[in-house]
């Protein structure tokens, strides 16, 4: 039985050591958003709840309730029967998540700058070199968790406040595209720990300007090389607009 009384909700689940556990009704959230973000559910993909919940271990119940979490993030959608559909890609929703994201990241990071202490900076330095050795070896999965973590220092030093919480879930939304860029596109890699690098540069120097429009640049040539890979005769003009304004000078991306 779900008890929703005390306002955390807690579910039978499968996969401890002994078959037996519980989870709350966020961890059951967290583990499809994480299977939708990683790309372990596919953009498009249609799947029953039923299927979700014998997959997790859970009744029916929790697994209602989380679609209805996701859905209203925008990562799925309902359909008949009790199915859900993962949200595909779209360029509409792909320029809209990068022109928000080069709006608000640069921002964060100009503001960011002269707070960031000396450990932070080599903390970054270090976290850089292991992009780069997950580089070399093209191992996806081994590279984005450095390159997420070197981008959190990134973000407002108030976690949990507005500006930090909007930032992290575009972030969030934008892993699923980041991934297709970063194994289909064989220049991907060299590109973004070129980026990194310029950015760590200008922040080690105490420039934030710089390091905000390098973001920025860098933010955009993600989003512009994924829109090639899915349509090439797209104008982004809201992207354009957006690099614009973050930058402060006008950009020849069209």
């Amino acid at each position: 039985m779900v008890d929703c009384s005390s306002g955390s909700v807690t579910v039978p689940v499968a996969g401890t050591e002994t078959g037996q556990g519980a989870v709350t009704l966020d961890a059951v959230h967290d583990l499809l958003r994480d299977r939708i973000l990683g790309g372990e559910l596919a953009p498009g993909s249609v799947v029953s709840q039923a299927h979700l919940a014998r997959d997790l271990g859970v009744s029916r119940s929790p697994i209602r309730e989380a679609c209805r979490m996701l859905e209203r993030e925008g990562l799925v959608v309902s359909r008949h029967n009790h199915r859900i559909q993962v949200a595909d890609f779209s360029i509409g929703d792909l320029e809209q998540l990068y022109a928000a994201r080069l709006v608000l990241e640069p921002l964060a990071l100009t503001v960011r700058v002269p707070l960031l202490t000396a450990d932070e900076l080599a903390e970054m330095t270090g976290v850089l070199d292991e992009m780069r050795h997950a580089a070399q070896a093209r191992d996806y999965d081994r590279f984005t968790v450095p390159h997420e973590r070197f981008h959190e220092f990134f973000r407002p030093d108030v976690d949990g406040g507005r500006l930090e919480r909007l930032i992290r879930q575009l972030s969030d939304h934008a892993r699923r595209y980041r991934r297709v860029y970063t194994t289909q596109t064989p220049s991907a890699w060299d590109v973004v720990i070129g980026h990194d690098t310029k950015i760590l540069q200008a922040v080690s120097r105490g420039d934030a300007t710089t390091a905000g429009a390098e973001l920025a640049r860098h933010l955009a040539g993600t989003a512009l090389s994924m829109i090639a890979l899915m349509d090439p005769l797209h104008d982004p003009r809201l992207l354009r607009t957006a690099l614009h304004q973050a930058c402060h000078i006008e950009e020849g991306i069209g």
